[in-house]
């Protein structure tokens, strides 16, 4: 039996873009210029077919990306939206030091430099310019801004993201939880 592709997800597709089928898309990562060479997306983890691509650029202000997919019409392209499409692991990049890939970062120990652990991080969103951190414990369910304002550190290798001053932020979430 042959072993499953291990699919990583890369773009978040949030709406349509004109009348021909192309949607825009939001980058689940902060290196994507290699997103423009990708020929071919998983619209979900388990897919029987991928998507392949008729053409993908750079929307205005180079924060989201326009794709454009063979044999999807406008009407197709409605029924993909807030999809997140993958592709294997094989055709990631490899990845420096200081980067690091959205789906590397869920799972991951959220704390500061006192040692309270805040929780972990369930869920990333994509905001443009940034991404939200969704950190869930037994007691909260609150955001964080993946900003160098409040996070300090992200240590795959450990399992852990070290943040600055985050109380407010947790507070937030402790009224949402009552």
């Amino acid at each position: 039996m042959k072993e499953a592709k291990k699919l990583i997800p890369i773009l978040k597709i949030v709406s349509t873009h004109g009348l021909k089928g192309e949607v825009k898309a939001l980058p689940l990562t902060n290196n994507f210029e290699f997103i423009l060479a990708v020929k071919k997306f998983y619209p979900q983890p388990n897919p029987k077919e991928p998507l392949e691509v008729e053409s993908i650029r750079l929307g205005p202000g180079e924060k989201f990306f326009l794709v454009k997919f063979k044999e999807i019409d406008f009407h197709s392209a409605n029924s993909l939206i807030n999809s997140t499409l993958y592709i294997s692991e094989e055709e990631l990049p490899t990845s420096s030091e200081e980067e690091v890939y959205v789906y590397e970062l869920e799972g991951l120990k959220v704390l500061d430099k006192e040692g309270r652990v805040w929780g972990v991080v369930s869920e990333v969103m994509p905001l443009g310019e940034y991404n939200l951190l969704r950190v869930k414990s037994k007691d909260l369910d609150f955001y964080i801004p993946l900003v160098a304002e409040y996070v300090e550190e992200i240590d795959l290798a450990s399992g852990r993201i070290l943040v600055k001053e985050i109380s407010s932020l947790a507070e937030l979430g402790r009224s949402k939880k009552k």
